[in-house]
């Protein structure tokens, strides 16, 4: 499988503390059989500042150590770009990163941005000549079971993103991702999907998904659509080439 949202890289954000953190988390990935992982340590104006160069640093060190250590792993560098005037900027220049070096970019917004502020942000990531992919599009209060919003979305020329723990059955009592997890089917049930990924930050709270995540979608929706989220889709991308 290929995980194209992740947080690996030790101390640059909310995800892993120390290398051995990254290595472990990187691990279970590897276990659930995921193969390619791309890097996308978050970038957002006031809460994740990390300087480029240490974050680059240290995914170095991270990759380096993982493709050592796990026989056919692949790591590939990225990022989560929160998105605001600033990123704007820094994407025309090149100063963050998109994804493995392509004309695709990881793109996130808060759960209570404005769909009008979705989607001239989108169209201004576009004009730029860079293709936004919508990351974890469960999470949006404003596409919430709204297909023709999303729908406009992917007719710009954008692609989406869910995550694999959202994937997941609601818990019967409890579960505070209840409502992601429906938006989640919902979206998987209207075709509007081209990518799951993990979103891992950690073992604890935030850890992969991607077998279960997988094996519910194969059950739902077939062998061949599951392949296409988890493989096929993401190669694509990786490859530098639309759906």
């Amino acid at each position: 499988m290929i995980d194209i949202h992740s947080h690996i890289v030790f101390d640059v954000d909310d995800g892993p503390k120390t290398i051995d953190e990254s290595l472990d988390l990187i691990g279970e990935s590897y276990r659930q059989g995921v193969r390619k992982i791309v890097s996308t340590s978050h970038r957002r104006k006031g809460m994740f500042e990390t300087p480029e160069d240490k974050i680059f640093a240290n995914f170095s060190q991270v990759k380096e150590a993982a493709e050592a250590k796990y026989e056919g792993l692949e790591i590939l560098y990225g990022g989560e770009l929160y998105y605001s005037g600033d990123i704007l900027e820094k994407l025309e220049r090149g100063q963050v990163p998109k994804m493995n070096n392509t004309r695709f970019a990881l793109i996130e917004f808060s759960m209570t941005t404005p769909w009008k502020d979705i989607h001239t942000a989108l169209s201004n990531v576009i004009m730029l000549g860079i293709t936004p992919v919508v990351a974890h599009i469960e999470r949006y209060n404003a596409l919430e079971f709204n297909e023709e919003r999303v729908r406009e979305l992917i007719n710009m020329g954008c692609y989406t993103q869910i995550n694999s723990s959202h994937v997941l059955k609601p818990k019967l009592f409890g579960d505070k991702y209840r409502q992601f997890k429906k938006r989640a089917h919902y979206f998987l049930e209207k075709n509007l999907v081209h990518c799951v990924a993990s979103d891992m930050h950690n073992l604890g709270p935030r850890p992969p998904f991607m077998d279960e995540a997988r094996e519910i979608i194969t059950k739902d929706f077939g062998t061949k659509r599951a392949y296409a989220l988890f493989e096929g889709n993401p190669q694509t991308l990786l490859e530098n080439k639309d759906l």
